[in-house]
């Protein structure tokens, strides 16, 4: 059922208000004042959609009802309708300049009253819907504004996450960007380690959100907390805006992609310490291998130095006691020594060249070592 139209009628005649009364009383509320000073006491209080309106009255006279009423902002827009007996040009110029919205003059006529309240009303109900219009406009608006704020911050932590190489960091970067949007929040992280933030261990927070881990709900609300999960991490938000559903919708969906986001990042990051883990175990492989490998090839060469030299030794102590058997000059004596001299020597070349393939081995297995060192620094 609609409210009914109320109309005040403001006048220091008993009988004028009286007459007033008489033609509207069929169609809208009626408000009486007997004065300016009580007009302007019963506004405030029963807030009426139309004011007639006398101008000569004892104390506050009708003009300067009208400014006061003007310069108020709750009634800044009030439909008020002279109702005077005056009807000189100045006097209507005075209404008009006071913020009258029509001049009517006393004896009134009661087709012309109730026409012009009509038009007054429904000029009044065309004002209030533009003005509505006009609000919601407004807060169109100022949603996108704010949206648009809200999904540059999301971009920000986007740059910051890709970032970040440690779980707490990450565990940290959501804390922050969630207080950002006004929000309280627990925060845990499942990585390697289960990482809290904002709340212990063993408080009933840490229990909820270790619950709903999993559970195939991604978001769950009870009034003003409300819990987002993710495959690496949980929320618990505990003081969502229900009582705005734009802004608390609009902050459900930021949660959702934060935690996935997050979430993301910390799958990549125990992927990397995976992959960091395999290269590392694999390094380790491969230095055992030459370790032993290089072990195997410096044995053969001390086996094969030892037989060289053996049998050089041999062929030089058989080769002296050809020499004496076989009557030669001592010319051609020289020159047989002379051969096994040189030989002998380039024995010893190539016995010199395998100590330094020795060594050179040794320098794969410290660079080996040292590959082992640089990723285990990178790591840390």
């Amino acid at each position: 059922m609609n409210n009914p139209i109320t109309i005040m009628i403001v006048d220091d005649v008993a009988e004028n208000r009286l007459i007033l009364q008489m033609i509207l009383e069929a169609d809208y509320l009626l408000i009486e004042a007997d004065s300016g000073k009580n007009c302007l006491a019963l506004v405030s209080e029963k807030k009426p959609d139309l004011i007639l309106l006398d101008i000569n009255m004892p104390g506050i006279s009708g003009y300067d009802v009208c400014k006061e009423l003007r310069s108020q902002p709750e009634t800044q827009f009030l439909p008020i309708v002279f109702v005077s007996a005056l009807d000189d040009p100045k006097e209507r110029l005075a209404g008009f300049e006071a913020g009258g919205d029509e001049y009517l003059t006393k004896p009134v006529d009661r087709d012309e009253l109730l026409e012009k309240i009509k038009y007054r009303l429904a000029q009044q109900h065309l004002l209030a819907n533009a003005q509505k219009e006009a609000m919601n406009a407004m807060n169109v608006a100022m949603e996108a504004m704010t949206s648009s704020s809200e999904l540059g911050r999301i971009i920000q932590f986007v740059k910051i996450l890709n970032d970040l190489e440690e779980e707490i960091s990450v565990a940290k970067a959501i804390n922050e960007m969630i207080e950002e949007f006004g929000l309280s929040v627990c925060v845990t992280l499942t990585g390697e380690n289960v990482i809290h933030m904002n709340c212990e261990k063993s408080s009933f927070e840490a229990k909820l959100m270790q619950h709903f881990q999993s559970q195939p709900e991604r978001i769950f609300s009870a009034g003003a907390r409300t819990i987002v999960r993710s495959e690496k991490i949980v929320l618990l938000i505990k003081n969502m805006p229900v009582e705005n559903e734009n802004l608390y919708g609009r902050l459900k969906d930021h949660l959702v992609v934060l935690a996935d986001m997050a979430s993301n990042r910390l799958l990549t990051l125990q992927f990397q310490s995976t992959m960091d883990s395999q290269r590392k175990f694999l390094i380790n492989d491969i230095i055992d291998l030459a370790k032993c490998q290089i072990s195997l090839t410096s044995e053969k060469i001390i086996n094969h130095e030892k037989i060289v030299q053996n049998t050089m030794q041999n062929m030089v102590s058989e080769l002296e006691e050809m020499l004496f058997g076989l009557g030669l000059e001592e010319d051609q004596e020289k020159a047989l020594l002379k051969l096994a001299d040189n030989a002998t020597c380039q024995l010893e070349q190539s016995n010199r060249s395998t100590a330094e393939l020795d060594a050179e081995l040794g320098v794969i297995l410290e660079s080996l070592h040292e590959l082992l060192g640089k990723e285990a620094s990178v790591k840390m």
